[in-house]
């Protein structure tokens, strides 16, 4: 885990890049698969749910999340996570890898302030409150992962110049990965990539050209549909080969994502844009090979693909995994040792933070 610090008006986040390594690294990690009642599955935490609330994370029970400059730096945050998805599981169903992503839509944890984010996982359920020392606790099942960033509370510049590059984007995809098993019995895994402007001059990223942070929420927005143009990032182009929805694989699913989120800011000029997604139901099939492509245009992207647009300004990233076949396993409940990658994927900007982990339970 690596941050960087800037100074007051830009957010501080993790590199991409250090987020890759720990993201594909992690698989060394991984020792044994975890038991299906040991509290731990993909779920969707809407903020319209009574479990969306401080405390314990109902799928991950043992999860806790510690902000600093919150008002109370004893409170349990692990409730408020969003996302919680499979990200890796093996040929009987034990889930290896889950991945929890958490964005914060206003200033809850301070603006304009350095934090420090404290991520570990205990053994049974986590407290609404923890009051004591992760260094010695001997409930502590995990590493404790920290990081240390600044949330920005300026607004993002709207200026704007010529593009210098052809494609000034780079994107980095998370997950799925080459080859993995995700999910559970079609659903429940996510896509989660970050896009980095290498020409800040021409501001991509400009709230001029569209792109709001936001979550994006199932349940109360007509919007939530397949072959819309995605309200965060309009350019974005999503593709599923085995997609099963209206449109089949020529079908944009970018308005699919729950999350976009401002995850780096320079000179109050926005470099780095997430974008996450929990797949609620098997839509690109069950117990199948599939592959997604993505990349953006240059302004809005079109709600269908048939030929490739000429206007692509970023990367092409194109990722071949299998979708698992297999509904979760249940055993003795025993709580998993568990090892934290990619929990730095921090960052804040103009009041809103996501925070991302990658747990490899083993």
């Amino acid at each position: 885990m690596s941050a960087s610090t800037n100074s007051p008006g830009a957010a501080v986040t993790t590199s991409a890049q250090a987020a890759s390594f720990s993201s594909s690294g992690g698989s060394g990690y991984r020792r044994r698969a975890i038991d299906g009642d040991g509290g731990y599955f993909p779920f969707l935490n809407s903020p319209n749910r009574t479990t969306f609330k401080a405390g314990p994370n109902i799928a991950a029970r043992g999860l806790v999340c510690l902000v600093n400059s919150s008002s109370d730096p004893t409170t349990n945050f692990a409730g408020f996570f969003q996302l919680n998805a499979v990200s890796d599981s093996d040929s009987e169903g034990n889930i290896l890898e889950a991945y929890y992503s958490w964005y914060l839509a206003s200033a809850g944890v301070g603006s304009n302030v350095f934090s420090e984010v404290s991520v570990f996982f205990l053994k049974g359920d986590a407290p609404t409150k923890y009051t004591g020392n992760p260094m010695t606790d001997p409930n502590v099942i995990s590493d404790i992962a920290t990081s240390q960033f600044f949330i920005n509370g300026d607004n993002a510049t709207t200026t704007m110049a010529p593009a210098s590059v052809e494609t000034p984007l780079a994107i980095t995809l998370f997950t799925p990965r080459q080859g993995q098993n995700v999910g559970l019995n079609g659903s429940g895994w996510d896509v989660d990539l970050v896009v980095v402007n290498n020409d800040p001059a021409a501001n991509y990223f400009s709230p001029s050209n569209g792109v709001t942070p936001l979550y994006h929420d199932n349940f109360t927005d007509p919007n939530f549909k397949p072959g819309v143009v995605s309200e965060a990032l309009p350019g974005l182009v999503v593709l599923s080969s085995t997609s099963t929805l209206a449109g089949g694989n020529a079908t944009n699913l970018a308005n699919l994502f729950q999350i976009g989120a401002v995850t780096g800011v320079k000179n109050n000029t926005i470099t780095e844009f997430w974008m996450t997604w929990l797949v609620g139901a098997a839509f690109a099939g069950v117990g199948q090979e599939s592959n997604l492509t993505i990349y953006v245009v240059n302004g809005t992207a079109p709600p269908t693909i048939g030929t490739a647009p000429t206007n692509i300004i970023s990367n092409i990233v194109q990722v071949n995994f299998n979708i698992s076949s297999n509904v979760q396993t249940t055993g003795t409940g025993s709580s998993p040792a568990i090892t934290i990658g990619a929990a730095s994927n921090i960052a804040a900007s103009a009041g809103a933070l996501i925070l991302g982990i990658l747990a490899f339970l083993v």
